[in-house]
């Protein structure tokens, strides 16, 4: 009998807090959240949060790295090993 007190207890807890916890989403460091979108850096292909890339215009496109790195070697015309 004490074992279904506790369990209904716990079952009403999970019903009240459910939204609750649903509700909270942990911000990532820089501000971003987790929404931020994911681009493809055209050089090496790894994928990076467009809020950490490094953001290169060329021909009136933008285009985001995941390294000065990589920037510098696209700006060059290296191919990706």
């Amino acid at each position: 009998m004490r074992g279904l007190l506790l369990l209904a207890g716990l079952v009403l807890c999970f019903i009240i807090l459910a939204p609750i916890l649903r509700g909270w989403r942990p911000r990532l460091p820089g501000g971003g959240d987790r929404r931020d979108q994911l681009v493809k850096d055209p050089f090496c292909g790894t994928y990076v949060l467009r809020s950490r890339a490094l953001r290169r215009e060329s021909g009136g496109e933008a285009l985001h790295f995941c390294s000065a790195d990589c920037a510098t070697r696209f700006a060059r015309g290296e191919r990706p090993v």
